[in-house]
């Protein structure tokens, strides 16, 4: 019998309507993760990537069509705890330190901290952050800063995990370091895991399937499967089945 998806979106729209005009950011948006995948949404800005994700977290309302995360719906997901996120701001609380910033989810569903200072300290050493649990935002380096929110996603132990761009403001030689921890986090984790980027070589470099999508409406127009096996080393981003793999995406978006 055939597991249901993760992460699940079948038939479904999505308009903003402000000052006059109507934008159709969604349009018979159809997606399906499995259990434990690691799936990128990559497309040009404004194509509807990120209100994929906000739709699923139950953070924005969608007109129709149906979403399921984990067999439930996208609010009850996320109020549940199965959910995690991280967007491109780690959005840290500058007056609490590391380990206190990683909390941040327990205590939104009334959970005690102190009860779980094993699985803080925990992915305080996932994400390489040792010796950083007392300090506060301000002393750490931007990367350092995305490693808290990663982090802070995964203390609910969740099921989905969404990331908005998290590595969008970094250099590319930071970027691609976090790519390899990112991998090494996942694969620690078994989560299932939805990435938007504009990045190719992170999206091949991560994913199991790149998912490309176009605007006006915003729709999906091909799923490529990534084949190389795990885990991946970097030196596959000077491969050229890398390259012939992210050149063959970038087609893709540019004919779209």
């Amino acid at each position: 019998m055939q597991q249901p998806a993760a992460i699940s979106l079948r038939s479904v729209c999505k308009t903003y309507r402000g000052r006059g005009k109507v934008v159709e950011a969604l349009a018979d948006m159809n997606l399906k993760c499995a259990p434990g995948s690691f799936t990128a949404l990559i497309g040009p800005s404004g194509c509807g990537k990120s209100t994929v994700m906000r739709v699923s977290l139950g953070l924005e309302d969608h007109d129709s069509g149906d979403i399921q995360i984990a067999g439930q719906s996208s609010s009850a997901a996320t109020a549940g705890g199965v959910t995690g996120v991280a967007f491109q701001d780690a959005a840290l609380l500058p007056w609490r330190s590391v380990s206190q910033n990683i909390s941040l989810p327990l205590e939104a569903l009334g959970r005690d901290p102190k009860q779980h200072s094993v699985e803080i300290g925990h992915l305080i050493e996932l994400v390489g952050l040792d010796g950083y649990e007392n300090a506060l935002p301000g002393e750490l380096s931007g990367g350092m800063r995305q490693r808290v929110s990663i982090a802070r996603s995964l203390i609910t132990t969740p099921e989905v995990l969404f990331m908005d761009e998290p590595f969008g403001a970094l250099d590319q030689i930071r970027r691609r370091q976090m790519n390899v921890d990112l991998q090494r986090i996942w694969l620690d984790t078994n989560s299932t895991a939805l990435l938007v980027t504009h990045g190719i070589d992170e999206a091949v470099f991560l994913a199991d399937s790149v998912v490309i999508m176009q605007s006006n409406p915003g729709r999906v127009v091909e799923i490529v499967t990534v084949p190389f096996a795990r885990p991946r080393h970097p030196d596959l981003f000077s491969d050229p089945e890398f390259h012939a793999l992210t050149d063959k995406i970038a087609k893709i978006l540019h004919v779209g």
